[in-house]
């Protein structure tokens, strides 16, 4: 495969965990744009092995060599960021959220469209090797016809984040949980099972004023309802996350169980993982391995999602998952599940 250069802006902890991916993937050379924090990139730059760093994000772009820019900056700043990208003829990966309007969310897959280049969005669910095999499974009918998928992702996000990603608790910058957060499910179930007609959704407030609890249940094609559990109000080192599908034969059982702390040191240090972490239960039976884990799913999603960026650069192939398009589709229901917060409605035909 031709080797692309891939240039990365952002060096947050995000941004960090998208740097270390690139080591993993032999088709893509990384490089740093400095942006406001020269010290913190010359220090990745040396753990990544001497990747070359470049003074400002304007000279970065300037850079004919470099075909591809991976975005991790603030969400409110990703309008900004990826349409100078792609004006400067980059191909783009950008983190998720797309953007925190569909008004910004459009205009990003304009200048796409007009520049002739590809939006890619960071919904790094559809690499995790958990949801992968449950959407293989689901296909390949093992639960019979879905009826049902009941997830949760409870972070204590508001404790664990200050400083430079202090942005994070300010819904105005990032979104707050109804999009920062639940967006990652919400996106994972339209993978799953298509774009649902009408979404409902409650929520508590922290004490900000911010939506920082969020129940939402959304109405799938072929009767499937989805419902998921979001919050950034738990306390400690809360890091809850799975999701259970039930179908007319059997269920899927997920549970996220990292052997590290993960982002914003959230999780607790536990022995390596030996037991299944995706199981399959048929009508009459005892749960089945689906996915046993030999290392954390985080990093080698994060590879995955990393590597098929640079695949799609390497080939100048648009991307088959994760697409703007999709993104934008996941932002809209995450807007739907907020206006239904605040006005008790339900909201259809939410895309």
């Amino acid at each position: 495969m031709r080797e692309v250069k891939i240039g990365l802006v952002g060096i947050g902890e995000i941004g960090e965990v998208h740097a270390r991916a690139y080591a993993g993937v032999p088709h893509a050379r990384l490089c740093l744009a400095a942006g406001t924090r020269p010290e913190k990139a010359k220090e990745l730059a040396a753990k990544l092995g001497g990747a070359p760093v470049y003074e400002s994000y304007e000279a970065l772009l300037a850079d004919p060599g470099v075909e591809g820019v991976d975005i991790c900056v603030p969400n409110h700043l990703h309008r900004e960021f990826v349409v100078r990208a792609l004006r400067a003829g980059k191909h783009v990966l950008c983190e998720k959220p797309i953007a925190l309007t569909c008004e910004d969310a459009d205009a990003m897959l304009q200048e796409a469209e007009r520049a002739g280049r590809f939006l890619v969005v960071g919904h790094v669910l559809r690499f995790w090797p958990e949801c992968v095999k449950t959407r293989e499974a689901i296909a390949a009918g093992a639960i019979g016809q879905p009826l049902l998928i009941s997830g949760r992702r409870l972070v204590a996000l508001l404790e664990g984040t200050t400083g430079a990603e202090g942005w994070r608790h300010d819904p105005e910058l990032s979104g707050g949980a109804v999009i920062d957060l639940q967006i990652h499910d919400l996106d994972l179930y339209c993978w799953l099972f298509g774009t649902p007609t009408a979404v409902v959704a409650r929520g508590a407030r922290s004490e900000d004023g911010a939506i920082s609890h969020v129940f939402t249940v959304m109405d799938h094609p072929g009767g499937v309802t989805g419902f998921v559990e979001a919050s950034f109000m738990m306390k400690g080192k809360m890091l809850d996350i799975g999701f259970r599908v039930l179908g007319t034969k059997g269920s899927i059982e997920y549970r996220f169980s990292p052997s590290a702390p993960m982002l914003h040191g959230l999780g607790t240090q536990a022995a390596a993982q030996a037991e299944p972490s995706l199981t399959l239960t048929e009508t009459g039976g005892i749960p089945q391995a689906l996915y046993t884990p030999e290392e954390d799913s985080f990093p080698l999603a994060m590879q995955r999602q990393v590597a098929h960026f640079a695949e799609c650069v390497s080939a100048k192939r648009a991307p088959a998952t994760a697409t703007g398009e999709e993104s934008r589709r996941a932002l809209a229901l995450c807007i739907a599940a907020r206006r239904s917060c605040e006005t008790g409605e339900v909201v259809r035909n939410p895309c």
